[in-house]
């Protein structure tokens, strides 16, 4: 039996008669006629009786037209829920990021997707990764822009492109002239000994740049001029381009920042892939595609 069917009895019943119930299905008598006789013999039970011209409802036809309007209801439930859900897809998408990433995924990413989208409404969420991936688990978030070591079972994560480990100083840092060009390296790099002295912008230890560095110096033996600590790679930005020393973390485009980028030659980990998560279940509206190829693009032509 399929939805149809029931409605089909339905109509009958409530009708009392073939000829009216087909008026109103807008199918023919002699098909309707024969519908009813199919679905009796398939049940193998009488739904109506005959009585003063009427059709009547049995003890066994009045059990299958309640439970059927129940099946009827629960499948325009489903359909206005499933065109919903389509809808709040292709109207509104939520977005978790790094505060690090916010400004420059506004600008490359949401910008060009607006004038594509026009119509759709973006929200923007902060937090760690692992708050945001536990977001994206909930629902409560439809994208979260990750890093290869947050995965989680259950979640998709679409490669959107990658980051280096850097050395961010002011674009006047005399560090910048002791650093050399090598080969394959999209960066000057510089060696330890040539910046350790320097004024430098440590990152919470709850980042995952700021924890590789308590370990690389510890390890190295050596102690940093720490003259700001700051919980951000935004913050740490805007303390470099203000001058006030330079910060070790995963490279972030620099827009039009008054900052420079160097490789460590001491610290050189792989370089961080990065992910547009998504639950594997999730609904792919197409804006939703549109965002993850922008975020691509965006990502293959950083600005520097």
């Amino acid at each position: 039996m399929n939805v149809k069917d029931y409605r089909y009895i339905i109509e009958i019943a409530d009708q009392e008669g073939i000829s009216q119930a087909a008026e109103a299905l807008c199918i023919t008598q002699s098909a309707l006629t024969k519908f009813l006789q199919r679905t009796e013999k398939e049940l193998g039970i009488t739904l109506f009786l005959r009585k003063n011209n009427r059709l009547v409802l049995t003890e066994a036809g009045r059990y299958y037209v309640e439970k059927g309007r129940e099946i009827v209801k629960l499948d325009y439930e489903i359909e206005e829920g499933i065109a919903q859900i389509i809808e709040n897809r292709e109207n509104h998408i939520r977005i978790g990021c790094s505060v690090g990433r916010e400004d420059y995924m506004i600008q490359n990413v949401i910008a060009p997707f607006m004038e594509k989208n026009p119509n759709v409404c973006v929200q923007i969420l902060g937090g760690s990764t692992s708050t945001r991936l536990t977001m994206v688990e909930k629902n409560e978030l439809d994208f979260a822009l990750v890093t290869s070591r947050d995965y989680r079972p259950g979640l998709y994560y679409d490669p959107v492109g990658e980051a280096s480990l850097v050395l961010a100083v002011p674009v006047d840092s005399p560090v910048i002239e002791r650093a050399q060009k090598e080969e394959n390296s999209c960066y000057p790099v510089v060696a330890l000994e040539d910046w350790i002295d320097q004024p430098f912008i440590q990152l919470s230890a709850m980042t995952a740049s700021g924890k590789m560095l308590r370990d690389f110096f510890k390890k190295k033996g050596v102690t940093p001029v720490i003259r700001l600590e700051v919980n951000s790679v935004r913050s740490a930005m805007i303390a470099v381009e203000a001058g006030i020393g330079n910060a070790v973390f995963w490279e972030v485009p620099r827009k039009r920042r008054k900052v420079e980028y160097l490789y460590l030659r001491e610290l050189r980990p792989e370089s961080q892939r990065m992910y547009l998560a998504y639950r594997s279940d999730y609904y792919m509206s197409p804006p939703g595609r549109d965002l993850i190829r922008l975020f691509r693009q965006g990502e293959q032509k950083k600005e520097n």
